[in-house]
């Protein structure tokens, strides 16, 4: 099914792949104030680890990967948003 999806979807142009929740709020809250529609697919990698803040309970730390996917004709416009401050 995931294979056919960017078949007919108009958001062909993989431009950002962020790693981590806060990494994906950054540039998608950019992305939408310069008013550029995108899609997300996004990935898990959960990693646990022993020694959490108290030792007693694993830690899930956060490695979800998000791919944003806008239109070719916004892949210009999506990149100056992305990397303007």
């Amino acid at each position: 099914m995931d294979f056919f999806l960017p078949l007919f979807s108009k958001y062909k142009c993989l431009i950002h792949t962020a790693f981590g929740h806060e990494e994906y709020i950054c540039v998608v809250n950019k992305l939408s104030a310069h008013g550029i529609r995108f899609r997300t697919r996004s990935h898990s990698h959960a990693v646990r680890h022993l020694g959490g803040d108290m030792g007693l309970l694993p830690q899930e730390e956060d490695h979800k990967q998000y791919d944003i996917y806008v239109a070719r004709e916004d892949e210009h416009q999506a990149h100056l948003a992305i990397h303007s401050r």
